[in-house]
Parts: structure tokens; sequence; C-alpha cells
């Protein structure tokens, strides 16, 4: 492993939009790692990056160059969703450790590809499904796990996030050959939160409406949840809420009581509770990724590589995720219903 700044691990970062300027930032906060180099469309952009974040950086404008960069030991991948899979793939046959953005890839092949890599790979990853670091989640888990709400019978989560021209992504988010879909590229969120607190989804029911005509997919779409486990649920995605606030919606109800987003019913823990607890930290209700836990990310996601602990969302894992968020789309397209691929 190559470690040419300081004993610490070099990071090649792949993108210079907003994503990749959030986890230069976490970079820069975590003792171990430094921003190695930038691979960019063009190594203008590349180079505009590392002068307000990661001086000393080389910039590159070709990515397999990067790859074959020695100082780099770790990639970082923040271009457009359809490049995801095929940037991670080319990652790990150069043996690098990689951190990925979501979705981890918009095709079911592109998936089973993904998740056959990482799981033959002895290279460390982490997928910035980054709800999961969210205090409110990180708390729900373990309220969950620890039966405060008993067992569970149904499990919901919703992504409303009005696309605006104004967003960074905007130009390419709304074609279906980069962005995968609604459910895909954004409601791929609800699908990993509901599964990451009451397990595996079996089978998915979906519909779709859209109420703009900017995008060439259906941009609303709403499926009804069979978990492996017997319990049910919800999941939707809506990218026409230009009208509203973004909004994530979390719903556990168990036989002993019940979450709704940061509110609690437990007479678990709370015998004399005649009304809901509202739980006072930061909840998953912002779309600007200047809001997100990349640092909380990164320090998990390095100490795996240095201490050897775990990471909560590896690209193995998120695959996982992705199987369902596929299921909603197909069925949503087909209106049948669709079996969640179980790995």
């Amino acid at each position: 492993m190559a470690m040419f700044l300081e004993g610490k691990l070099g990071v090649g970062i792949r993108g210079t939009g907003q994503v990749a300027v959030q986890h230069a930032e976490a970079i820069a906060a975590n003792p171990y790692v430094y921003v190695a180099a930038v691979c960019g469309r063009s190594k203008e952009k590349a180079q505009l990056l590392i002068d307000k974040l990661a001086p000393g950086a080389k910039a590159y404008d070709n990515y397999e160059d990067m790859l074959c960069d020695a100082k780099v030991d770790i990639v970082v991948e923040c271009m457009p969703n359809y490049l995801h899979a095929e940037d991670s793939l080319l990652a790990f046959k150069a043996k690098k450790h990689l951190v990925l953005e979501k979705p981890v890839g918009i095709t079911p092949e592109e998936v089973d590809a993904l998740y056959k890599a990482a799981t033959a790979s002895e290279q460390k990853t982490v997928v910035s499904f980054l709800c999961r670091w969210v205090p409110l989640v990180a708390n729900l888990k373990i309220l969950v796990d620890s039966g405060a709400i008993g067992d569970v019978y149904y499990a919901g989560a919703d992504y409303w996030h009005g696309i605006k021209p104004t967003f960074s992504s905007y130009p390419w988010i709304r074609k279906k050959e980069f962005a995968g879909g609604a459910m895909i590229t954004g409601g791929c969120h609800a699908a990993d939160i509901a599964r990451y607190l009451n397990g595996e989804v079996a089978e998915v029911c979906a519909f779709a409406t859209r109420a703009r005509d900017d995008f060439d997919f259906d941009t609303t779409l709403s499926a009804s949840v069979r978990f492996v486990n017997g319990s049910v649920g919800r999941l939707s995605a809506c990218l026409d809420g230009l009208a509203y606030p973004y909004q994530f919606n979390i719903d556990v109800l168990g036989t002993k009581g019940a979450i709704r987003n940061g509110k609690l019913y437990s007479k678990e823990l709370f015998p004399y509770q005649d009304d809901w607890v509202n739980l006072p930290m930061i909840e998953p209700n912002s779309g600007s990724v200047d809001h997100h836990p990349f640092k909380q990310e990164w320090d998990e996601f390095v100490s795996s590589i240095v201490n050897g602990t775990p990471v909560r969302s590896t690209v193995a894992d998120a695959c996982r995720s992705m199987d369902i968020a596929l299921a909603v789309t197909e069925s949503a397209l087909t209106g049948k219903s669709v079996l969640v691929k179980q790995r």
C-alpha cells in the first residue's frame, strides 16, 4: 500500500462538481488521508478544484492514467450515475479502495457486475448512502434493533426532492440514459433506509406518474413492498416537488410502538408516555450536499482501512438496496409485481 505524504493514504477524486468538493473537504479533515490527484473532464477543471482545496495534487483528464498513479490508494467516484459502475469496475481492477457515490449502477447488469467485483475484491469500499450516518437514522437503527417498538410490521420511506433547473446535476439528471430514473437516482435512499431499518425486501408493486415534462422519465413513483420477514410497507420517490421543500419521511410501526420521522412512541422506554416524544437531533431533511455527513462517512471508511473496523454501507451491501430500486422501476414500467433479487 502506497503512502507518499507523511504516512497518509493518497486519494484520487474522479469528478469536480459539488459532491467532489464535499469529499475533498472531508478528506482534508481526516488526518490519515490527503488528495493526491483529481481527474476532471478537463485538466483545467481538475486544477480549479486542486487550487481551491488540494494544493499539490496532480490534475488528470484521463481516468485510467489516474488509476495508474502509484500515489493513489483510494478512488472517489463522483461522476454522473451512468459512469459509476464502469469507473468502479476499473478501480477494482486497479486494486484501489473505493468510495462510490450512489447509485452503484443504473441497470441490473451494472449492479450484478459491481456485486461480483466487490465480493471478489479484498479492497475496502463504501457507498454514499449518507442517510445512514445522519444522527436521527443512526439512533432509529439502535431503537429498532433494541426492540424499543417491538416487532416491526410496517416500514416505509419517502424521498421527495423537487429538482430545480438551478440544481447542479439538472442538465443530465433529466435523462434516463444518464440518471436511470426517479427511484434509481434519488429514491434509492428511501429503499436503502427501509432496508437498513427492517431488512430485505421480497416483492414490490409500483405505480408511476409525472407532473413535469422537462424529464424524459416518470418523476413520481410509489410502491407497496413486502419484506422477507413478513412485514409490509411503502416506498416513494418524487422529483416533482417544486412547490414545497425537500422531505425525507421515515415510518416504522411495531407491536410495542412507532416511529414517525423524528418522533417516537414507545411504552417500552417511556411507560407513562401519552403523546409522541420528539427526538432532538439532525434529520435527513435537506437535498443540499453541504448538509450531508461526508466527514462521518470518511472517518468510518478510513478507520476500516487503518483499523479493520466495519463500514455500514459497502458496495456489496449497497447493491442489495439498488436491487429494490430497480425492482420498483421495473414494476412501475410493466404494471406487474416484481420479486426482488436475493443475493
